[in-house]
């Protein structure tokens, strides 16, 4: 059985981090984790901790979820090279104004 494509979001640190690593580790494989962040300058603990994995079940991309045009482009990338996302894990934050103009709302 193909291992499920899972997408997490927020992969520098932290809880995100951990799903990473946990989900890319498991022995039976039945993940293929595209771990993301915004900035790829932090991706230092997930390579350390994930170096056995890496380009297996595990793929360290960038994307930046404020940022409508970085979560489009990443996204095309994993269904270019897997056909498909099974799993989605929204785990970082988007601090933005509190209302949206007329522009964020289309």
């Amino acid at each position: 059985m193909a291992p499920k494509v899972v997408l997490i979001s927020g992969c520098s640190s932290g809880i995100g981090l951990a799903t990473a690593l946990f989900l890319a580790k498991d022995s039976e494989k039945r993940f293929k984790v595209y771990a993301t962040m915004r900035s790829l300058a932090r991706n230092g603990q997930l390579v350390e901790e994930g170096k056995n994995f890496l380009g297996d079940t595990l793929i360290i991309k960038q994307m930046d979820v404020c940022s409508d045009d970085s979560v489009d482009k990443a996204v095309r990338e994993v269904i270019g090279e897997e056909g498909r996302i099974d799993v989605v894990f929204n785990n970082a934050a988007c601090l933005s104004s509190p209302f949206l103009n007329a522009s964020r709302w289309s």
